[in-house]
């Protein structure tokens, strides 16, 4: 998974690496209480849909309350969609207030909607999202998060992201 070679790239002890794994699967899992229909709606959500959309974090902490030991795994889950710049939801935590593996999966998990197709858009190339990552550096993403990740890429080489799950889906031109 991505987010735990950037995490180990980082330097998160096997215990971190091991809540980022486990959040990094079930951080939509708050999903399930969202339509379908909005989910995959082709065009712009309506403001009432998008807020919809914006309660899955919540969402997702509700399902994994009961279970004291994903402590660090709901963290992540409902921080997933905070931004550095505080305008992110569901609390509008700013900066370090935002768990480091929060941070980490944004930054993948954008990464990986950029560069795949959805109902809404094309995928992105490898290198327009990389740009898109760059630009949300300081806003959307911990800079710190951003430059790690394209270091890890650098150094892993783009090939790297085909031995990871991407496959030929990604477009590795401009």
């Amino acid at each position: 998974m991505p987010q735990n070679l950037l995490g180990k790239f980082i330097g998160l002890d096997y215990r971190e690496l091991e809540i980022l794994e486990h959040a990094a699967i079930l951080h939509d899992i708050g999903k399930i209480g969202i339509d379908s229909n909005i989910l995959n709606k082709e065009g712009k959500l309506t403001v009432s849909e998008f807020s919809l959309v914006k309660a899955h974090p919540l969402i997702g902490e509700e399902i994994l309350g009961p279970v004291d030991t994903l402590e660090g795994v709901k963290t992540t889950v409902i921080q997933h969609h905070e931004r550095y710049d505080g305008r992110g939801y569901p609390y509008g935590l700013t900066g370090e207030e935002i768990s480091l593996k929060a941070r980490i999966l944004s930054v993948v998990d954008t990464f990986d909607a950029m560069v795949t197709d959805r109902p809404y858009r094309r995928a992105l190339s490898y290198s327009k999202a990389l740009d898109e990552l760059k630009k949300g550096a300081g806003k959307q993403f911990d800079p710190f998060v951003v430059e790690s990740f394209i270091e890890m890429l650098n150094h892993k080489g783009q090939g790297f992201l085909i031995d990871v799950g991407y496959g030929l889906s990604i477009s590795l031109q401009n």
